[in-house]
């Protein structure tokens, strides 16, 4: 069998991809005999797939004596992708002393897939406490992945320390405390979410209609049907849908006010829809008028599948409206 410096310089030096797996492999299983021959390639390899292997090998291998190594290739390695790598074996090796060198390389690292990477490791460690200080880092980007990370772990401890942030001067980091909010499930979340619902930008509105959808109720319900008078068309659609999926009756007149009335036929045939997922009988009635009376088709027809999916109304082709 050959030794951990054999491997490695078959690893260096053969041509032959499937050898350098084998070799790459085999210094996986010979465990902490290999960790020194692969320090020193990760350290001092020429060539960048040698570094790299180098590294997810002692990632896999799992033993402490190479967070130190792995830490600072981490954040000096020429190459990107080594880096990257490094970021990964600190994750895989499970230990907690990688968390401060994955802190330095969300903070430092040109690259942001090495930074992307970084924070899903924290988040794969559990480091809530690094996190929650990545929260007050300068950079908007870091901000928003230790919001990421903390929504990850449903840190609901987190909750004050990210609704402060709806504010927040970039907008990608409020979407990304809307959509905490949502993985979070609290009451308390509404509150943040409110204002997110008020907020300039689009793309965070609808973040925050999908969190409503998931923590549901009669207050979530009364926060979402605000956006129905939405300028933008694609926000009325979300929350029409939105709607349905929180299930309460309150949204009951006023989906049927967008079923009859004059927006986007998509919009109220989403509308129709959504009356069946409320599940409240008093629905029936005004799909059934929608399925006889409305324009255009589609509305028709989601009237028509509300009141036979939703229901159990069975309506007859004989009734079938001439499509306009």
């Amino acid at each position: 069998m050959d030794g951990p410096r054999d491997l490695i310089t078959t690893l260096k030096n053969s041509d032959n991809y499937f050898e350098r797996q084998k070799a790459a492999w085999a210094l996986v299983g010979l465990g902490e005999k290999s960790i020194d021959d692969l320090i020193d390639a990760l350290e001092n390899g020429e060539q960048s797939e040698l570094r790299y292997k180098a590294a997810w090998a002692l990632g896999k291998i799992k033993c402490v004596r190479s967070i130190d190594p792995l830490a600072r290739a981490m954040l000096s390695d020429s190459d990107h992708a080594v880096r990257e790598w490094c970021t990964a074996a600190l994750e895989e090796v499970g230990d907690k002393g990688a968390v401060p060198h994955l802190v330095e390389a969300m903070k430092s690292d040109a690259v942001k897939d090495v930074r992307l990477r970084a924070a899903v490791a924290l988040r794969n460690l559990g480091a809530v406490k690094a996190l929650m200080e990545l929260l007050k880092h300068p950079v908007p980007e870091t901000r928003g992945m230790a919001i990421i990370g903390l929504a990850w772990l449903k840190h609901a401890a987190a909750l004050d320390d990210v609704a402060g942030q709806v504010t927040d001067e970039d907008p990608e980091v409020r979407r990304r405390v809307a959509a905490f909010m949502g993985e979070i499930r609290s009451e308390k979340a509404l509150e943040p979410l409110a204002t997110a619902l008020a907020d300039e930008t689009a793309a965070v509105r609808a973040e925050a209609l999908r969190s409503l959808g998931k923590i549901k109720g009669q207050k979530a319900c009364s926060i979402a049907l605000a956006a129905l008078k939405d300028e933008v068309p694609e926000i009325r659609l979300t929350a029409v849908t939105i709607l349905g999926e929180i299930g309460h009756s309150d949204a009951l007149e006023p989906l049927v006010d967008i079923v009859f009335g004059d927006d986007r036929r998509d919009i109220r045939a989403w509308a129709a829809w959504s009356l069946g997922e409320l599940g409240d009988r008093k629905a029936v009635e005004h799909l059934k008028k929608a399925w006889q009376t409305c324009c255009p088709f589609e509305v028709q027809e989601k009237a028509r599948a509300s009141l036979e999916e939703c229901f159990g109304e069975r309506v007859s082709d004989l009734d079938l409206p001439e499509e306009p």
